[in-house]
């Protein structure tokens, strides 16, 4: 009997234990704001090889709501970045101290169902929190980190909101923008009387993603919603925008709680649509090289595609053009001069070529690396005979 209690003690404490080792995302970090006259706290997630390839620069990427969607957000850019549809990041999630006063540029304390509500009697500190994102945090990142000037931001619902309302404003500092069911109705829809009024030079270079969501049969609210972003969209085309920098989604089968997800997904897809080169494993090098630096040159910052990807494609490139090979494996070296696997294959390219200095000059700098480096250390002695 005594056995059967342990055994059934153990047996009920293990999904206390388990849970107890729930992993944690991010590097915690925080900074005192004198615009919003407090801490704030935040977490950091860094490319996986950061810390490896020190000549490198990223995009960063400033997701609200940080600590409720970063455990999902950070996995998909790790698997979209990884698999090579969008670029590698820096992501920082921004953890709310009070969610509807830095979320809402307005100050009301009339609802979505138009009911005077007390909860909200301290909206209105958007202005400042966009003060603090755009001064003081994003300086401190850009400090702090190797960043390439290119900033994006996801927010969702009152978050959306708010980040419409900076797409608005002329700032330099966020290019990107992914807007979840974004709450445009706030304060009878002052977001988007505001962009009734914005000049196609204040937006002329931002990219912007909403989503809607569409569930008419659960809620009288969703028509008021639907209205709000689809105006907005509607007076955003209006100053005659590009029309690949902006998109509006709706998701029919997803409630304002369940598109989250797929919003991401596809927004980070979209403001990212010209990264992925469609049939790359069928281009030549000079097309590829091209790609990646038209890039660079349309989002106003300078993006080092994935080591890995580089790679691949000039191992397809070997089988029909070797030179278009050397070509790719050249720009792996060049960007990522402290890899030993692009120096090596390099090398190896350039023996194949039967350029054997270039190639001797290629494994001493894997030696200046790694000095016990054995193949390099075989392949010095034998090239210089």
């Amino acid at each position: 009997m005594k056995i059967e209690k342990l055994l059934l003690i153990l047996f009920w404490s293990i999904p206390i234990y388990l849970s107890a080792q729930a992993i944690e995302v991010g590097k915690k970090d925080s900074i005192y704001s004198s615009i919003l006259s407090e801490t704030r706290h935040f977490k950091i997630v860094l490319p996986s090889n950061y810390e490896n390839y020190t000549k490198i620069k990223y995009p960063v990427i400033y997701v609200l709501d940080g600590d409720f969607l970063i455990q999902s957000t950070s996995g998909m850019i790790e698997y979209m970045s990884k698999t090579g549809q969008i670029p590698e990041m820096i992501q920082v999630y921004i953890s709310n101290t009070n969610r509807t006063k830095d979320f809402t540029p307005s100050h009301t304390t009339t609802n979505y169902e138009g009911d005077n509500d007390p909860s909200l009697e301290k909206s209105g500190g958007g202005k400042d929190f966009l003060k603090f994102l755009n001064s003081e945090l994003i300086d401190y990142i850009n400090q702090k980190y190797r960043t390439n000037s290119y900033n994006l931001l996801i927010g969702r619902s009152f978050a959306g909101l708010i980040g419409g309302f900076d797409y608005l404003q002329d700032n330099k500092e966020l290019k990107s923008y992914l807007l979840i069911d974004p709450s445009f109705w706030w304060d009878e829809q002052i977001t988007v009387r505001l962009s009734k009024n914005v000049e196609y030079q204040t937006i002329e270079n931002k990219r912007i993603y909403i989503s809607c969501s569409d569930n008419f049969e659960f809620s009288n609210f969703i028509e008021k919603m639907r209205n709000s972003q689809i105006a907005f969209l509607e007076q955003v085309r209006n100053t005659h925008i590009d029309s690949s920098k902006i998109k509006l989604e709706i998701f029919e089968h997803n409630t304002h709680g369940t598109v989250t997800i797929p919003s991401m997904f596809n927004g980070l897809s979209f403001l990212f649509e010209d990264y992925f080169l469609k049939g790359m494993k069928y281009r030549n090098a000079n097309e590829i090289l091209a790609h990646f630096k038209q890039f660079s040159k349309d989002y106003g910052a300078e993006f080092t595609p994935l080591e890995g990807m580089i790679n691949w494609l000039a191992s397809i490139q070997n089988k029909k053009d070797q030179i278009g090979a050397l070509k790719l494996y050249e720009l792996n070296a060049h960007n990522y001069p402290e890899s030993i696997n692009a120096l090596e294959l390099l090398a190896n390219q350039y023996e194949m070529l039967n350029e054997i200095d270039k190639a001797v000059e290629k494994y001493k700098e894997i030696l200046k690396i790694d000095g016990d480096h054995k193949k390099a250390i075989e392949k010095v002695t034998e090239l210089k005979h």
